[in-house]
């Protein structure tokens, strides 16, 4: 949901990835990759 929220609103997958970058300082590693796996697929499927 917030990673198609932030595409609408004009964030690239670039600028979205350096976003979560961010979550594995403040929410650990393990909820950044997971939260990199989420993004991945809602990406593939946003821009298909």
């Amino acid at each position: 949901m917030h990673v198609r929220a932030a595409l609408r609103n004009g964030l690239t997958p670039e600028e979205v990835s350096e976003v979560l970058l961010q979550v594995g300082v403040y929410a650990g590693v393990p909820a950044a990759n997971r939260a990199f796996k989420v993004a991945q697929q809602t990406l593939r499927q946003e821009t298909e």
